[in-house]
């Protein structure tokens, strides 16, 4: 079976229309194996009710491609199909951002309380993710060409997430995810939509996060390497300035 093929696909809601999700896979696919990023194992595409756009799950056997039914209705599946093929395309090629070890190192380096830990492990947990998210999107976007204007989805992401939250971690986590989506933007040269800018800083103001500047710069500045230890210092500093803010209001 050639890599990257569907060997199966399951509908759960039965009512996802199959043939343009197997199209639109076949089609982005093909783009990754004519940029010389083929995927390498088989590919299993579950459509379901769920509530974010879609998930990866990979083994040494293949992938277990998760899309949500909203999204093969919504005219964004080869947007989100692009992103998890690049999640993909990293985990075969062992890229760092996406070792476990790299960033557990990282991890059992930093030293929390013992009783913030699990509010730590929380946001570290999502800004890991988000780090693993860029190095998708630098497959994604060449896959899906530069016209393909992205300020209005990762614009909204910022719009969620600037809002106050019931603890410090929490509201840690919200200035990371709209530092990881100031950082991809800038990242590829892509305006936020108006107003966004200032409600970014606004919130970083009024939430008392004065890093989500210092964020976005570590998400737009991750390397372009394949070398554990260059990408591991980037992460290592970002995950580090992570711990710092949620523990400053504690000191």
């Amino acid at each position: 079976m050639t890599g990257g093929n569907l060997v199966s696909v399951t509908d759960s809601t039965g009512r996802a229309d199959v043939e343009f999700a197997r199209r639109t896979w076949k089609g982005i696919a093909e783009a990754y194996a004519a940029l010389r990023l083929p995927i390498k194992l088989p590919v299993a595409l579950v459509i379901e009710k769920m509530p974010i756009m879609g998930a990866t799950e990979s083994t040494k056997d293949g992938h277990r491609l998760h899309v949500a039914s909203h999204a093969v209705a919504g005219g964004m599946l080869d947007g989100l199909m692009a992103h998890e093929a690049g999640h993909m395309v990293r985990i075969e090629r062992r890229h760092p951002s996406h070792l476990p070890e790299v960033y557990g190192r990282i991890l059992d380096e930093i030293s929390i309380p013992a009783a913030r830990r699990q509010g730590f492990a929380s946001v570290a947990r999502e800004a890991i993710n988000h780090v693993e998210d860029i190095y998708a999107d630098d497959l994604a976007i060449r896959v899906l060409g530069q016209e393909r204007d992205l300020a209005p989805f990762f614009s909204d992401w910022i719009r969620n997430s600037a809002r106050p939250a019931p603890s410090r971690w929490a509201t840690v986590g919200n200035a990371v995810t709209i530092a990881f989506a100031l950082g991809n933007m800038a990242r590829h040269g892509v305006r936020p939509e108006d107003g966004v800018a200032g409600l970014a800083e606004a919130f970083s103001r009024n939430a008392d996060v004065p890093s989500v500047e210092s964020f976005a710069a570590s998400f737009r500045d991750l390397p372009d390497s394949d070398d554990p230890a260059v990408v591991g210092s980037a992460m290592d500093k970002l995950l580090r300035g992570v711990a710092s803010e949620g523990l400053r209001s504690a000191r």
